[in-house]
């Protein structure tokens, strides 16, 4: 007995193979409600754009479990969770954009000569001003009944086992995260790597809905990664590998559609702006160049391997 008592007890928010896939979302859904409320303060005064950014990832990881695993829930009892998540990540989404071009502009005006410097100065005023009235509409949904309602009634989910899960019509019916897991994330997989069809020669709109499924793919394996094989971290670091390629290629598209809503600018400022876009469009081409590259070296044999090696535990 004394030596069963020096045990290392299993943390109860842990997720485990044995789980029903409603009980492991709900951990993981405590877990990511913590991070997104954790930055509230942070995303509330613009201090670090980091918080709205790290609230915003915790928002998408939550909205990402919910498309994964929503099935194993009740649909009346989680849609109002989805809708909430879904209108706080809108109202951080529009302030990250902003956070992101800015910042960018900011690096590009350090590299231009010093007499041509001060001519961004007017477009980076216009841009905070648009992400000064993007965060006051942000404090309204943070004050809102609506909101503390949003998190009062998810913090309930998370916290009692059992809460929304959609119950078995038949015992035997798959259920348990090791046996379901693997279906999932393969399905999850062969998403992504369904647009070889379509590269090459994909357009910006087409990377980004690529981009979109290899974040579902990323999140999914970052979700379960305690239970799968050690092989899961090295296959995840390829998926990130990708997805910050093509987030740089998305970022570009955002920043050249913002740039182009600007309002008739004059001759010094356009010239200025024109400089920078050219440069996007260069840094654009090599991005291009080395996503062909490592989209060759994601889906080689080696690389899938380490997948379906991660896998093999959940017996």
């Amino acid at each position: 007995m004394a030596a069963d008592s020096n045990k290392p007890k299993k943390k109860k928010t842990e997720i485990l193979p044995t789980d029903p896939m409603a009980e492991a979302g709900r951990k993981i859904f405590a877990r990511q409600l913590r991070r997104m409320k954790s930055h509230e303060a942070g995303s509330r005064s613009g201090e670090d754009i980091e918080s709205v950014h790290q609230m915003r990832v915790a928002i998408r990881r939550m909205r990402s479990l919910f498309n994964l695993i929503g099935a194993y829930y009740r649909r009346k009892a989680v849609a109002e969770y989805e809708r909430g998540l879904r209108e706080i990540a809108r109202a951080l989404g529009a302030i990250r954009d902003l956070d992101v071009l800015i910042l960018d502009l900011q690096d590009f005006q350090g590299e231009l000569p010093p007499a041509s410097q001060p001519a961004l100065d007017p477009v980076i005023a216009i841009l905070e001003a648009r992400r000064s009235a993007c965060r006051v509409r942000l404090h309204r949904l943070f004050d809102s009944k609506r909101y503390s309602r949003f998190l009062r009634r998810f913090q309930r989910l998370t916290k009692r086992a059992g809460r929304g899960a959609r119950r078995l019509k038949r015992a035997e019916t798959p259920h348990q995260l090791r046996h379901v897991l693997p279906q999932l994330l393969h399905q999850r997989l062969a998403r992504v790597r369904a647009y070889d069809t379509v590269l090459p020669a994909a357009d910006d709109a087409t990377l980004h809905a690529l981009r979109v499924e290899y974040k579902g793919l990323r999140y999914a394996l970052e979700f379960f990664q305690p239970v799968l094989g050690r092989s899961a971290g090295a296959f995840l670091s390829q998926v990130k590998a990708m997805q910050e390629i093509l987030g740089r290629i998305n970022d570009i598209a955002v920043f050249s559609e913002t740039v182009a809503s600007l309002d008739a600018l004059p001759a010094e400022q356009s010239a200025v702006l024109q400089c920078y876009i050219r440069a996007r469009d260069a840094e654009l081409a090599d991005l291009r160049e080395r996503f062909n590259v490592a989209w060759i070296r994601f889906n080689n044999r080696a690389t899938q391997r380490l997948f379906s090696d991660s896998l093999l535990v959940l017996r």
